[in-house]
């Protein structure tokens, strides 16, 4: 007798000899059964591998200068160099005789006779012009206050080419100019006046 093994169930020759078709027909059907240490043995599906994390970027830096200039500071403005008295002065009687045509000399002389500044044609002595200035400015304050006319204010000579005025530049000084014959006296004193004061203001 020969084994035909199916799982657990198993039919010999004698038997398969013994039954008819019909037998056959109403013969139980034999599942075969797998043997556990068999199911045990096969390899389990892999299961699906979990997705990979997605890479962390981080965001761009704002963008930073590779070099930040030093913070500047100002200049302090240098002074400019200031005009010296004499230089004022001189401009003082260039101004008079610039805004006044009809004065055609000029000159600064303190009460010794000595000359501060002076604006006079070639051929004539400042020297000369500041010792006379001061000789009539004194006689005239001598005369004023004898006579008692009271402070000497300016001093006017006429003569047959022009005039020569003198007027009072503060306490320390004395303008004296010389207008033309033709001059109008009535611009020449206020022009005269207006340039004492500001020498008045620059003597102190």
């Amino acid at each position: 007798m020969v084994d035909k093994g199916v799982g657990d169930y198993f039919i010999s020759d004698t038997d398969d000899e013994s039954l008819e078709d019909d037998d056959l027909l109403g013969a139980p059907v034999v599942v075969p059964v797998i043997p556990q240490r068999a199911a045990q043995q096969a390899p389990a599906a892999p299961e699906p591998a979990a997705p990979a994390p997605a890479p962390v970027v981080a965001a761009p830096a704002a963008a930073q200068p590779a070099y930040a200039a030093p913070a500047t500071t100002p200049r302090p403005q240098v002074a400019t160099r200031q005009a010296t008295r004499e230089q004022l002065l001189a401009e003082a009687l260039d101004d008079l005789m610039r805004n006044d045509p009809d004065i055609q000399a000029s000159a600064l002389v303190s009460l010794d006779g000595f000359t501060m500044a002076s604006a006079l044609p070639a051929g004539m002595q400042a020297d000369r012009v500041g010792a006379m200035s001061a000789a009539i400015l004194g006689l005239g304050e001598r005369a004023a206050a004898e006579l008692g006319r009271g402070h000497l204010s300016q001093v006017f000579i006429e003569g047959d080419s022009g005039y020569v005025l003198l007027m009072a530049a503060g306490e320390r000084a004395v303008l004296t100019a010389m207008a033309d014959p033709a001059a109008k006296l009535g611009l020449v004193l206020y022009d005269m006046k207006s340039a004492a004061e500001r020498i008045s203001q620059i003597l102190g």
